[in-house]
């Protein structure tokens, strides 16, 4: 590629307000950007798992009378219980969708959910 060509790009970017600009023309490439453009976003793998509640209503881990105690790092299988999302109609069961340790709990039993939000963390 032509350095005249990139000293005129870079020259004309700075007479800008754009953060970053792409030049393409006959399978030549040059990406040029500012030190006001955005940071690309991290990417990484996560061995975690969320389990949302399945429905808008009050979290039970267990049936009265019964008890059903999830602690921070006790091993779970897949579909074992996590207890239930009850609704004015309907109990919502919770059940693992993975096998692994359960990394967090924020789950509180006769608490308030609402559709999605994250009870348990599971590690595989």
């Amino acid at each position: 590629m032509d350095t005249k060509l990139i000293t005129e790009v870079t020259d004309w970017l700075k007479t800008t307000d754009l953060a970053e600009f792409c030049y393409e023309k006959d399978g030549d490439c040059i990406e040029v950007k500012t030190s006001e453009a955005l940071p690309e976003p991290a990417h990484f793998s996560c061995s975690l798992t969320a389990v949302t509640a399945p429905a808008v209503g009050i979290y039970r881990a267990a049936d009265k009378g019964k008890n059903l105690v999830l602690k921070e790092g006790q091993t779970i299988k897949e579909n074992d219980p996590l207890g239930w999302v009850e609704t004015v109609s309907k109990k919502h069961k919770i059940t693992a969708p993975v096998s692994g340790k359960l990394r967090v709990v924020t789950a509180q039993e006769g608490a308030p959910v609402e559709f999605g939000l994250p009870l348990f963390f599971i590690e595989r």
